[in-house]
């Protein structure tokens, strides 16, 4: 069984390492969008005290070089790959394999992670150390804390995707939801402007959704804005999401496959 989705892993992986030119304007993008966003906080920091909510510029820089490079790691195409399957009649030869369909298509997703990490991440941060200097971790164990956080978050961002993904068994055409989910997650999470610089009613909603757990939680650990035991706790809740998600997706697959099966007959 293991061999099965690790040979759909490795094929994902060698046929994203052939599209060379889509790699190059990726990192390029990327970089772009790095140094963007550190020069945007170099300047709101500029004349002030040097700190920003407890963050210095430096753990600033650091948490937007690694939400990005995350970001670019973080593949989850679950929902347009269950989308197009669905719009082109795929998803019905897809339940004739002998494995389990959605844990095939997290294989899938995991193949391009491997990818973007060698193609995309890796450069990303080099080039991003030549300009501001390697974005070093807080400390050692917030760094052994920050390695499972991320395979939490990502958990937590695939199983939203992988849910929204389902939508399309009954409405047959997401539309913009996609982009939508992807919007929310993005501002909600942390991942552009961290929500220590919300209002603090924004924060206080925000400890009871998924969303900040998926970028702010690890970065937060990296930087040493969360201190350990609170990662522990943090790292707790993620897992209760986790739980909670699968539990979901796992209720609502099982749905749409009866109504596969029924729409088929």
């Amino acid at each position: 069984m293991l061999q099965a989705y690790w040979y759909i892993t490795k094929m994902k992986l060698l046929t994203n390492l052939t599209y060379r030119f889509e790699v190059f304007t990726s990192v390029a993008t990327n970089l772009i969008l790095t140094l963007a966003s550190v020069f945007l906080w170099q300047t709101a920091y500029k004349g002030g005290s040097g700190t920003v909510e407890s963050l210095s510029l430096q753990d600033i820089t650091t948490y937007t070089i690694l939400s990005i490079t995350i970001s670019t790691i973080f593949v989850c195409d679950v929902q347009n790959t269950i989308y197009y399957k669905i719009r082109e009649g795929q998803i019905v030869t897809d339940f004739y394999r002998p494995i389990p369909l959605l844990a095939c298509y997290l294989a899938e997703d995991i193949g391009e992670m491997f990818s973007s990490l060698l193609n995309r991440a890796l450069p990303l941060i080099v080039f991003a150390s030549i300009f501001f200097g390697i974005p070093w971790p807080a400390s050692i164990q917030g760094f052994l804390l920050f390695l499972p956080s991320c395979l939490l978050s990502y958990a937590i961002l695939w199983l939203l995707s992988a849910l929204v993904g389902l939508i399309a068994f009954w409405v047959m055409e997401l539309g913009n939801m996609g982009n939508v989910k992807d919007s929310i997650v993005r501002v909600l999470s942390g991942s552009i402007v961290p929500l220590w610089f919300f209002p603090d009613t924004v924060q206080t909603i925000s400890k009871f959704l998924p969303f900040q757990y998926t970028y702010q939680t690890p970065l937060g650990i990296y930087i040493g804005n969360t201190s350990i035991s609170d990662g522990f706790t943090a790292m707790a809740v993620q897992a209760v999401w986790v739980g909670l998600l699968f539990l979901v997706l796992a209720a609502g697959w099982s749905r749409t496959k009866k109504k596969t099966l029924i729409q088929g007959g």
